[in-house]
């Protein structure tokens, strides 16, 4: 087998709220499935994700509509929860300079979409959000995509990588996996931000996902090592 030519940089960049709101899609989210099935079922509708969360370790919107369909009776109400989710306007939950830091990264270096999730919905949410076209369907998704190291590398050999993440334990299991040949970045914008002891700590801190259009590849190849 004729292996791929190695890239200089390899930016890997996480979804959810690292490029999109997710605390902003559960909000409304939550409402609409609200409005589609009445309160009740959509109480037991997010009981059901929960469970899921739980026993997968991941999230999976195409396990919960099976689980739920199987208490649900009413054809019609499939149909409406099914659209709540499939309709949703996922780019206008974008955060701000999202799309424009992706369009940066990639002036710098090859760059990907590294997330966790179900193989169905997540991507497509990935492309609802126009985030597949901007980084040429570049998308990796993983249940823990900090123990795919081996697969990262068979898909995308490089001299050095750089992560883009809003979660401190996912920086610091990649940088236990990869070493100084990976940038930590972290994207300091939601809930996430108050873990604070996790070691190794991010090499770069951003406060918001838009800083990142200012990077430079020099600076951040350089960060990896001072750690």
């Amino acid at each position: 087998m004729t292996s791929r030519p190695q890239q200089g940089t390899v930016f890997l960049v996480d979804l959810d709220n690292t490029l999109l709101n997710n605390d902003v899609i559960r909000v409304v989210l939550e409402s609409a499935v609200a409005e589609a099935v009445g309160v009740e079922r959509a109480q037991r509708f997010w009981a059901i994700y929960e469970r899921i969360r739980e026993d997968l370790d991941f999230v999976s919107f195409p396990e919960v509509l099976d689980r739920f369909s199987r208490e649900c009776d009413d054809l019609r109400c499939m149909s409406r929860v099914s659209d709540a989710l499939y309709e949703f306007p996922f780019a206008a939950c974008l955060y701000p300079g999202a799309l424009a830091a992706l369009n940066h990264l990639r002036s710098l270096g090859r760059t990907a979409i590294l997330s966790d999730g179900d193989q169905l919905f997540q991507r497509y949410k990935i492309r609802a959000a126009g985030i597949e076209a901007a980084v040429d369907g570049q998308v990796l998704v993983y249940v823990h995509k900090e123990l795919e190291r081996e697969d990262i590398l068979r898909r995308f050999p490089a001299e050095h990588y750089v992560l883009l993440d809003d979660k401190p334990r996912i920086h610091a299991a990649m940088k236990r996996a990869f070493g100084s040949s990976l940038t930590t970045v972290l994207a300091r914008q939601d809930k996430y931000a108050a873990e604070r002891s996790q070691t190794p700590a991010p090499d770069l801190v951003l406060e918001t996902i838009g800083e990142a259009s200012v990077l430079a590849l020099e600076p951040l190849i350089e960060a990896a090592h001072e750690g």
